[in-house]
């Protein structure tokens, strides 16, 4: 045999060989790649739904905060007026004397104790004023409650 003949046969070999590798390796470089792009789409999609559900859900809670916020505020204007109207009320009262009073001396004939008619404008304005703070403070925690009732609602509906 023809020493250059094997040489070509050999070569032939090789270079098919190699070809082949080659054309495998791209092949499945892009195969790779198409898996990798398919499963990068998915999660961007999963992710820009996820991004859509999660913006639904705040706007619902803004609303429900909104809501609650408006009722509080409604609330505490009602408040505001009954109290003007009372401490309007109040203005008939008595004020205190500024000789010593039937409390401060003993050895007057008063009682020691007075029920809320027998109170001083200026004591009657101090109690109308705390009042008015606690109901503020309660119709405040009220709604702090109701918001997170919702939150915790609409987290436990997503779960």
């Amino acid at each position: 045999m023809n020493p250059y003949l094997i040489l070509a046969g050999v070569l032939a070999v090789v270079l098919a060989a190699s070809g082949g590798y080659f054309k495998g390796q791209s092949d499945g470089e892009a195969a790779v790649h198409a898996e990798w792009d398919a499963e990068r789409l998915k999660q961007h999609e999963a992710h820009a739904k996820a991004l859509q559900e999660a913006v639904e859900r705040q706007q619902q809670l803004q609303m429900g905060a909104d809501k609650l916020r408006q009722e509080k505020d409604r609330e505490t204007r009602d408040l505001v007026a009954r109290n003007t109207a009372l401490a309007n009320s109040l203005r008939n009262r008595p004020e205190r004397p500024t000789q010593t009073s039937a409390v401060s001396n003993p050895s007057s004939a008063g009682s020691s104790a007075c029920t809320a008619r027998e109170l001083y404008r200026e004591d009657s304005e101090v109690v109308v004023g705390i009042a008015r703070e606690a109901d503020e403070i309660r119709i405040a925690l009220k709604q702090c409650y109701a918001q997170y009732n919702e939150v915790r609602q609409s987290y436990e509906q997503r779960r």
